[in-house]
C-alpha cells in the first residue's frame, strides 16, 4: 500500500511487515504528549509506516519550555505531579538529578489580605485543611446540586461550629472567595456552580509529592525525550530512539477526516493547505478545545453519538501564566507561594479600575532556578479576556497587585514579560478538561471521549487520545502520555 498523491505531489511510505502482516499505515493528529508517546510506542514496537500531522510548527503541545531570562520558565505543564502510578515520574526519576521538589512543595503557601496583612499561619492552615476535606467529602456522592453549592453549605455548616468561633465573618467571606478561585485554577473550569458535586469520572490524584520540579536546559520538554528514547543515557533497551522529527509534518492543520473514506476501507485525511493522506488508521490527539470547535465538520462523516456528547459534555476551561523578570532577586519576604484574598470593598475598587482584569490572579508563585521570575496564575472568563489587553497593560496590573499584596516589598524593575494564551490559540482553545454539569447530564466522560470508532469490518480506524480522554488522570501530562500508549496499544494488540 501506498500514500496517495495529492495537488502537491506523491506522498510516499515504505511498507515493512509487523507480525507476518504488511504494516499498517498510521497517521496521528497532534504532536503533543499523547501524540510522541503514541508514535513512540507503535515505533518501539516495530510499526514503522507512521506519520503525525503537527498544525504548528514545533512538537510538545501543551508541554512548552520557553526560554525567559537567563534560563527557562513552562508556558503549558510545570510540575509532575506524584509519583506512585504516574508514568511521568516513573520514566524520568532513574535518572538522578533530573527531578527535584519544587520550591513551592515546602508548604509555606501564604494567605494574603487586600489590607497587605498576612493570615496567621495556623488559621490559614485550619482553613485549608478544612476546604480540602469538604471538597474530598463522599457525601458529595449523594448531593444533587452544584459543587459550589455543596460547598458553600457545608463551609458555612461548619464555620457555625465551636472549633471555628475565632474566625471572623470578613475572613471567611475572603477565604471562600479564594478558594474557589484556586479550585478554578486547579480544575479548570469557570465556576463550582456550573460543576456537579456528584462527578462519574473522578480524578485519581497519585501518592506521593505533587509538585515534582525539572532540573536542566530543558525542563519539562525532556519527558519527551525520555518517551522517545532519544534522552542521553537512555538505558532502557525497550525505548527505541524514535526520529520524531522525520516522522512530523509540521503546518499540517488537519480539516477533515472521512473515516469512512474509500471502498477500499482507507481513512482519507485531508489538511487545511489542500494535502490529502491515505491510512489504514488515525489516532487523533488535538485538545478537547479543537475538538469542541472543528469536530462538527472535521469528521465525514459525523461520529458516533457516544464521542459527540462527550465533546459536547467535557469541559475545557482556562489557566493562564504571566510570567515576569525582574532586574533584582524576589525580595526574601515574599513567600514562594501567595494566594490573594481581597475585602469586598478592595475588590469593588479593582472591578471599577483600570485593572478590573486582574481579579483573574488567583496566585503569585516563585519559579524553580529562576531567583528574579514572578509567575502570576490567572483563570477563568476573566483571564481568557486578559489574553486580549497588550504586555503594558498586563503590567501595570501586576505592579499594581504587588503594591498590595507584596506589603510594601522592592521588586526592582521589570526587564521580562511572558504570558500563555491558551484560549485564544486555535490549536489548543482552552488548558486542559474537567467535569461540568452538562458531563452528567449527558452521562458521559472520557471513556465515551475515547471509545474508538470502527468501520463496516469492525476495524478501530478512528482512534481518539489525549489527557481529556483518561477518565482518572485527566488534565495532566502523565494523563496524556498514559491515552497514547493506551491506542498504540490497542493497534500493536489488534495486529498480533
Amino acid at each position: 500500500m501506498k500514500w496517495s498523491t495529492s495537488l502537491l505531489g506523491l506522498l510516499s511510505f515504505i511498507a515493512v511487515v509487523v507480525n507476518g502482516a504488511e504494516n499498517p499505515r498510521i497517521i496521528i493528529v497532534g504532536a503533543g504528549a499523547a501524540g510522541v508517546a503514541a508514535a513512540s510506542r507503535l515505533y518501539q514496537r516495530g510499526f514503522r509506516n507512521i506519520i503525525i500531522l503537527e498544525a504548528s510548527q514545533r512538537f510538545g503541545g501543551r508541554i512548552y519550555t520557553t526560554p525567559f531570562g537567563p534560563g527557562i520558565v513552562e508556558l503549558g505543564a510545570q510540575w509532575c505531579h506524584g509519583e506512585v502510578g504516574n508514568v511521568v515520574y516513573q520514566l524520568a526519576s532513574v535518572y538522578p538529578g533530573l527531578l527535584k521538589s519544587s520550591i513551592i512543595a515546602d508548604e509555606d503557601a501564604v494567605l494574603i489580605r487586600s489590607s497587605g496583612a498576612r493570615v496567621p499561619e495556623a488559621v490559614a492552615d485550619r482553613l485549608q485543611t478544612m476546604a480540602e476535606g469538604i471538597i474530598e467529602s463522599d457525601q458529595r456522592d449523594s448531593f444533587a446540586g452544584s459543587l459550589g453549592d455543596f460547598f458553600t453549605q457545608k463551609y458555612w455548616q461548619t464555620l457555625a461550629t465551636p472549633a471555628y468561633k475565632d474566625i471572623s465573618r470578613d475572613l471567611a467571606e475572603q477565604f471562600l472567595v479564594y478558594y474557589h478561585n484556586y479550585e478554578r485554577g486547579y480544575t479548570a473550569y469557570d465556576s463550582w456552580f456550573e460543576v456537579a458535586a456528584s462527578e462519574t469520572d473522578s480524578y485519581v490524584e497519585p501518592a506521593g509529592n505533587q509538585d515534582i520540579a525539572w532540573n536542566g536546559k530543558k525542563g519539562f520538554s525532556t519527558i519527551l525525550d525520555i518517551v522517545s528514547g532519544n534522552y542521553p543515557g537512555t538505558t532502557n533497551t525497550s525505548l527505541t530512539p524514535v526520529p520524531i522529527n522525520s516522522l512530523v509534518k509540521y503546518g499540517k492543520f488537519v480539516s477533515n477526516i472521512q473515516w469512512k473514506g474509500s471502498p477500499e476501507g482507507d481513512v482519507i485525511v485531508k489538511t487545511q493547505d489542500g494535502t490529502i493522506y491515505e491510512a489504514d488508521h488515525v489516532i487523533v490527539t488535538v485538545s478537547l478545545g479543537v475538538l469542541k470547535e472543528n469536530s462538527g465538520t472535521m469528521f465525514s462523516p459525523a461520529l458516533p453519538t457516544v464521542n459527540q456528547q462527550a465533546i459536547t459534555g467535557l469541559y475545557f476551561g482556562t489557566v493562564n501564566k504571566i510570567f515576569l523578570l525582574f532586574d533584582a532577586p524576589i525580595p526574601e519576604d515574599f513567600p514562594n507561594t501567595v494566594h490573594l484574598l481581597w475585602y469586598k470593598s478592595d475588590l469593588t475598587a479593582l472591578r471599577q479600575s483600570p485593572h478590573a482584569w486582574a481579579e483573574a490572579i488567583s496566585t503569585f508563585f516563585r519559579i524553580d532556578n529562576q531567583p528574579n521570575v514572578l509567575m502570576a496564575w490567572m483563570n477563568g472568563a476573566e483571564g481568557r479576556r486578559a489574553e486580549s489587553l497588550d504586555d503594558a497593560t498586563i503590567r501595570n496590573g501586576i505592579l499594581h497587585l504587588l503594591k498590595i499584596f507584596g506589603n510594601g516589598l522592592d521588586f526592582g524593575n521589570i526587564t521580562g514579560l511572558l504570558r500563555s494564551k491558551w484560549s485564544s490559540d486555535r490549536l489548543f482553545r482552552g488548558s486542559y478538561s474537567s467535569r461540568s454539569i452538562t458531563t452528567e447530564n449527558l452521562n458521559t466522560g472520557a471513556r465515551a471521549l475515547g471509545t474508538p470508532v470502527r468501520n463496516a469490518a469492525n476495524e478501530p480506524v478512528l482512534l481518539f487520545a489525549g489527557e481529556a480522554t483518561n477518565p482518572v488522570h485527566y488534565s495532566t501530562v502523565h494523563g496524556a502520555i498514559d491515552s497514547g500508549f493506551r491506542e498504540a496499544n490497542r493497534l500493536i494488540n489488534y495486529y498480533s
